[in-house]
């Protein structure tokens, strides 16, 4: 005969033994485990009296709601058709037109450091997939701006599906003529804003404008190796690009940063893993094509889209084209 372990099926006694198994066995018959002691055969557990359930956890609020504006002066050329928007987001990710996706802004988000409940700015977001990512996981109010008017619309139509018109929304970004509201943001990413861009000392002195004193600056941009930097190679990316890029070396930027009243605390050259994320994204083209889901307009958009970043890539192959990350502050005051 085996011999009695002592134990019984839920709703009978456990003998002592282990704490943590009587601790267990006692939530599971829902009974105060500190009061427990062997009860008369056939005795049922005491019943707790049934639990309240725990208070509700009131949706936060945003500190400071405002509308983001969605008019202004355009001073990107580039056509973001609807075929466009599809096939990006088939070879970047969904919400994303360009490459990294999720992980690159969740990487540049935290950057920031900000605490949960934080407000922050992200300009250069595109479709708005990275806004809405960092709002997500790090608990913060993201409030996006892209360049184009096209990826700004959908991307705050994107906002409004996924019920984040509030914790992400986006608007257009005004260069020329825009401002924030002073003191307004926590921290700021700023992707693909500043190569396009003349003015970059006029931009960098608005958004300092618009951070709270001790607030982070991260940037992710594109930028040249050396000042005269004119190889055919950069050549070919520079006459193939819609609106005509604006390259300075991560030194002249430095600069402008710290004219700008910022405070660098880190530059860094992260072109190869740029690179491998373009790759990694392009290596999905075979699936795109093998599903043959693309009508004639979006397989034309891919063409096209393949042939851009097929310049860019061969630019930065060549040594001349960079991409860089910059971390900077507003000090504090």
């Amino acid at each position: 005969m085996a011999k009695d372990s002592g134990e019984q099926k839920p709703g009978g006694w456990m003998a002592p033994g282990s704490a943590m198994r009587a601790k267990l066995h006692a939530w599971w018959e829902g009974y105060d485990y500190a009061e427990k002691s062997k009860p008369d055969a056939g005795a049922p557990p005491t019943q707790l009296a049934a639990a309240e359930p725990p208070p509700a956890i009131p949706e936060p609020i945003h500190p400071d709601p405002i509308r983001l504006p969605m008019d202004g002066k355009v001073i990107v050329k580039d056509a973001w058709p609807p075929e466009r928007m599809k096939v990006a987001q088939m070879v970047w990710g969904d919400g994303f037109t360009f490459p990294g996706g999720e992980r690159l802004a969740l990487e540049l988000g935290r950057e920031m450091g900000l605490p949960t409940g934080a407000v922050a700015m992200d300009l250069g977001c595109g479709l708005g997939g990275g806004t809405r990512a960092m709002a997500r996981e790090l608990e913060l109010w993201m409030e996006g701006y892209d360049l184009s008017i096209d990826l700004a619309r959908a991307g705050d139509g994107s906002s409004r599906a996924a019920n984040m018109e509030r914790k992400a929304p986006i608007g257009l970004l005004d260069v020329v003529d825009g401002s924030f509201k002073p003191k307004r943001y926590d921290g700021a990413v700023v992707r693909n804003v500043f190569s396009l861009v003349s003015e970059k000392p006029k931009l960098l002195t608005r958004i300092r404008h618009g951070m709270k004193p001790g607030g982070r600056l991260v940037i992710a941009d594109w930028a040249i190796s050396h000042d005269d930097a004119m190889g055919p190679d950069l050549e070919a990316y520079r006459l193939g690009e819609a609106t005509a890029p604006r390259l300075s070396t991560i030194e002249r930027f430095v600069a402008q940063l710290a004219e700008a009243g910022f405070e660098v605390q880190a530059k860094s050259d992260i072109t190869d893993a740029f690179r491998a994320a373009v790759l990694e994204g392009w290596a999905r083209i075979d699936g795109i094509v093998a599903r043959g889901q693309l009508v004639p307009a979006e397989g034309q958009a891919l063409v096209d889209e393949a042939q851009l970043w097929s310049r860019r890539i061969a630019a930065l192959a060549g040594g001349e084209l960079r991409f860089a990350k910059l971390v900077a502050a507003r000090p504090s005051e």
